[in-house]
């Protein structure tokens, strides 16, 4: 767990009476089920789900949360994970191509796979990198 603190403040604005802040919506995930309620007491009243580490799951509840909650128009869950194995294939090809071992490609950090993904969507898309 990393962020209960954050969470606080979520929880907090959520009930302080600001204008519109009870409509606020998050998503709360946690490792393993039940995780937050050993280590956060003042979680309950809140739904929390867990994903057991498979970023598949997380891509899925991910998206039904923005299609639900704000209408976003989204592709189905198996087409994002499909396009996501893509984005991580043609990024960690690129980045042993820049230097860094296939670990070091695998735990970029965030502003920077944010960027290759930018990039990655600007290109099109492409399967496989194909250096300039």
């Amino acid at each position: 767990m990393n962020m209960p603190f954050e969470l606080g403040v979520d929880l907090g604005y959520r009930r302080s009476g600001a204008a519109d802040a009870d409509q606020k919506k998050f998503l709360i995930f946690e490792r393993e089920p039940y995780d937050l309620k050993r280590t956060l007491s003042d979680i309950a009243g809140q739904d929390v789900d867990h994903h057991r580490d498979n970023y598949e799951a997380v891509i899925k509840k991910v998206r039904d949360f923005f299609r639900v909650e704000a209408g976003v128009d989204a592709p189905g869950p198996s087409k994002l994970v499909s396009d996501y194995a893509t984005f991580q294939g043609w990024m960690i090809e690129k980045k042993i191509h820049e230097g860094h071992s296939e670990r070091e490609a695998v735990n970029l950090p965030t502003q920077e796979r944010v960027d290759e993904m930018k990039t990655w969507v600007q290109l099109g898309r492409p399967e496989e990198y194909q250096p300039t």
